[in-house]
Protein backbone atom coordinates (compact mmCIF):
# COMPACT_ATOMS: atom_id res chain seq x y z
CA UNK A 1 0.00 0.00 0.00
CA UNK A 2 1.51 3.37 -0.99
CA UNK A 3 2.26 5.87 1.71
CA UNK A 4 1.03 9.46 1.57
CA UNK A 5 4.52 10.53 0.58
CA UNK A 6 4.60 8.16 -2.41
CA UNK A 7 1.17 9.37 -3.51
CA UNK A 8 2.28 13.01 -3.26
CA UNK A 9 5.48 12.24 -5.18
CA UNK A 10 3.52 10.42 -7.88
CA UNK A 11 1.17 13.39 -8.18
CA UNK A 12 4.10 15.75 -8.61
CA UNK A 13 5.61 13.50 -11.28
CA UNK A 14 2.24 13.27 -13.06
CA UNK A 15 1.89 17.07 -12.96
CA UNK A 16 5.45 17.50 -14.22
CA UNK A 17 4.84 15.02 -17.04
CA UNK A 18 1.57 16.70 -17.99
CA UNK A 19 3.29 20.09 -18.04
CA UNK A 20 6.11 18.79 -20.25
CA UNK A 21 3.63 17.11 -22.61
CA UNK A 22 1.68 20.36 -22.83
CA UNK A 23 4.81 22.39 -23.62
CA UNK A 24 5.87 19.89 -26.29
CA UNK A 25 2.41 19.87 -27.85
CA UNK A 26 2.34 23.69 -27.90
CA UNK A 27 5.67 23.69 -29.74
CA UNK A 28 4.43 21.15 -32.28
CA UNK A 29 1.27 23.17 -32.94
CA UNK A 30 3.37 26.30 -33.31
CA UNK A 31 5.68 24.90 -35.97
CA UNK A 32 4.17 21.87 -37.72
CA UNK A 33 1.63 23.78 -39.82
CA UNK A 34 4.58 25.20 -41.81
CA UNK A 35 5.95 21.71 -42.54
CA UNK A 36 4.85 20.13 -45.85
CA UNK A 37 2.11 17.54 -45.29
CA UNK A 38 4.23 14.64 -46.58
CA UNK A 39 6.95 15.34 -43.98
CA UNK A 40 4.80 16.21 -40.95
CA UNK A 41 4.66 12.78 -39.36
CA UNK A 42 8.44 12.29 -39.38
CA UNK A 43 9.10 15.87 -38.26
CA UNK A 44 6.48 15.61 -35.51
CA UNK A 45 8.02 12.45 -34.06
CA UNK A 46 11.57 13.78 -34.29
CA UNK A 47 10.58 17.09 -32.70
CA UNK A 48 8.65 15.36 -29.92
CA UNK A 49 11.66 13.17 -29.15
CA UNK A 50 13.85 16.27 -28.97
CA UNK A 51 11.34 18.12 -26.79
CA UNK A 52 10.88 15.17 -24.40
CA UNK A 53 14.42 13.74 -24.02
CA UNK A 54 13.75 12.37 -20.53
CA UNK A 55 10.42 10.79 -21.50
CA UNK A 56 10.96 9.04 -24.86
CA UNK A 57 7.83 6.92 -24.39
CA UNK A 58 5.72 10.10 -24.52
CA UNK A 59 7.11 11.32 -27.85
CA UNK A 60 4.90 9.08 -30.00
CA UNK A 61 1.62 9.97 -28.27
CA UNK A 62 2.45 13.70 -28.19
CA UNK A 63 3.37 13.68 -31.89
CA UNK A 64 0.18 11.77 -32.70
CA UNK A 65 -1.92 14.25 -30.71
CA UNK A 66 -0.35 17.21 -32.51
CA UNK A 67 -0.93 15.62 -35.90
CA UNK A 68 -4.53 14.76 -35.02
CA UNK A 69 -5.22 18.39 -34.12
CA UNK A 70 -3.57 19.70 -37.29
CA UNK A 71 -5.48 17.20 -39.46
CA UNK A 72 -8.87 17.87 -37.87
CA UNK A 73 -11.01 19.51 -40.60
CA UNK A 74 -12.99 21.42 -37.96
CA UNK A 75 -9.75 23.16 -36.89
CA UNK A 76 -8.26 23.80 -40.35
CA UNK A 77 -8.89 27.56 -40.12
CA UNK A 78 -6.72 27.80 -37.02
CA UNK A 79 -3.66 26.66 -38.90
CA UNK A 80 -4.23 28.28 -42.29
CA UNK A 81 -2.66 31.21 -44.09
CA UNK A 82 -4.65 33.74 -42.04
CA UNK A 83 -3.21 32.52 -38.75
CA UNK A 84 -0.08 33.18 -36.75
CA UNK A 85 1.46 31.35 -33.79
CA UNK A 86 2.90 32.80 -30.60
CA UNK A 87 1.97 36.42 -31.26
CA UNK A 88 3.66 38.69 -28.69
CA UNK A 89 1.98 41.73 -27.21
CA UNK A 90 2.70 44.47 -24.71
CA UNK A 91 0.10 46.88 -23.33
CA UNK A 92 0.01 49.49 -20.65
CA UNK A 93 -3.03 48.92 -18.42
CA UNK A 94 -4.59 50.23 -15.26
CA UNK A 95 -6.07 47.88 -12.71
CA UNK A 96 -7.69 49.59 -9.80
CA UNK A 97 -5.45 52.56 -9.12
CA UNK A 98 -2.22 51.00 -10.38
CA UNK A 99 -0.64 51.07 -13.81
CA UNK A 100 1.17 48.04 -15.14
CA UNK A 101 2.61 46.58 -18.31
CA UNK A 102 0.76 43.54 -19.59
CA UNK A 103 2.97 41.31 -21.73
CA UNK A 104 2.38 37.90 -23.16
CA UNK A 105 2.07 35.64 -26.17
CA UNK A 106 -1.14 34.54 -27.82
CA UNK A 107 -0.89 30.86 -28.76
CA UNK A 108 -2.78 31.30 -32.03
CA UNK A 109 -4.30 34.33 -33.74
CA UNK A 110 -6.55 34.10 -36.79
CA UNK A 111 -7.22 37.35 -38.63
CA UNK A 112 -9.67 37.73 -41.51
CA UNK A 113 -12.94 39.71 -41.40
CA UNK A 114 -12.81 39.25 -37.64
CA UNK A 115 -10.12 38.17 -35.18
CA UNK A 116 -10.00 34.95 -33.21
CA UNK A 117 -7.66 34.66 -30.22
CA UNK A 118 -6.95 31.04 -29.30
CA UNK A 119 -5.26 29.71 -26.19
CA UNK A 120 -4.26 26.04 -25.98
CA UNK A 121 -5.05 24.12 -22.82
CA UNK A 122 -3.81 20.57 -22.31
CA UNK A 123 -5.84 19.71 -19.21
CA UNK A 124 -6.97 16.09 -19.00
CA UNK A 125 -10.40 17.18 -17.78
CA UNK A 126 -12.23 19.34 -20.30
CA UNK A 127 -15.03 21.50 -18.86
CA UNK A 128 -18.56 20.83 -20.11
CA UNK A 129 -19.06 24.42 -21.26
CA UNK A 130 -17.68 27.95 -21.08
CA UNK A 131 -19.32 28.63 -17.71
CA UNK A 132 -17.34 25.72 -16.21
CA UNK A 133 -13.94 27.01 -17.38
CA UNK A 134 -11.74 28.15 -14.50
CA UNK A 135 -11.84 31.86 -13.72
CA UNK A 136 -8.07 32.07 -14.21
CA UNK A 137 -8.29 30.68 -17.74
CA UNK A 138 -11.14 33.04 -18.62
CA UNK A 139 -9.24 36.03 -17.25
CA UNK A 140 -6.09 35.08 -19.17
CA UNK A 141 -8.05 34.77 -22.40
CA UNK A 142 -9.90 38.02 -21.68
CA UNK A 143 -6.57 39.85 -21.28
CA UNK A 144 -5.38 38.39 -24.59
CA UNK A 145 -8.61 39.61 -26.16
CA UNK A 146 -7.97 43.14 -24.82
CA UNK A 147 -4.56 43.07 -26.50
CA UNK A 148 -6.07 41.88 -29.80
CA UNK A 149 -8.77 44.56 -29.61
CA UNK A 150 -6.02 47.17 -29.36
CA UNK A 151 -3.97 45.59 -32.16
CA UNK A 152 -6.96 45.22 -34.48
CA UNK A 153 -9.07 48.26 -33.64
CA UNK A 154 -12.39 48.21 -35.43
CA UNK A 155 -12.51 44.44 -35.93
CA UNK A 156 -14.72 42.08 -33.95
CA UNK A 157 -12.50 40.00 -31.65
CA UNK A 158 -13.57 36.63 -30.31
CA UNK A 159 -11.67 34.30 -28.00
CA UNK A 160 -11.60 30.54 -27.63
CA UNK A 161 -9.75 27.75 -25.90
CA UNK A 162 -8.50 24.79 -27.88
CA UNK A 163 -8.69 21.86 -25.50
CA UNK A 164 -5.92 19.67 -26.89
CA UNK A 165 -7.10 16.57 -25.03
CA UNK A 166 -10.15 16.22 -27.28
CA UNK A 167 -9.50 18.80 -30.05
CA UNK A 168 -12.49 20.83 -28.94
CA UNK A 169 -12.49 24.55 -29.77
CA UNK A 170 -14.59 26.26 -27.10
CA UNK A 171 -15.58 29.86 -27.76
CA UNK A 172 -15.89 31.88 -24.57
CA UNK A 173 -18.85 34.29 -24.69
CA UNK A 174 -18.03 38.01 -24.77
CA UNK A 175 -20.01 38.57 -21.55
CA UNK A 176 -17.81 36.17 -19.58
CA UNK A 177 -14.66 37.75 -21.02
CA UNK A 178 -15.83 41.30 -20.32
CA UNK A 179 -16.73 40.42 -16.73
CA UNK A 180 -13.31 38.84 -16.18
CA UNK A 181 -11.49 42.08 -17.01
CA UNK A 182 -14.01 44.65 -15.83
CA UNK A 183 -11.34 46.04 -13.49
CA UNK A 184 -8.75 46.53 -16.28
CA UNK A 185 -8.43 49.58 -18.53
CA UNK A 186 -6.07 49.69 -21.51
CA UNK A 187 -4.13 52.95 -21.51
Amino acid sequence: MPSGLETAAESLLDARGARLRGIALHALLQHLSAVPQERREAVALSAAQTLLPDDPELAGPVAARGLAILCDPALAGLFGADSRAEVPFSLKVRQGGSEARLEGRIDRLVVDESVLVVDYKSDAGVPGGPEAVSAGYVRQLALYRLAAQRLFAGKRVEAAILWTENSHLMTIPAGLLDAAVGDVTVL
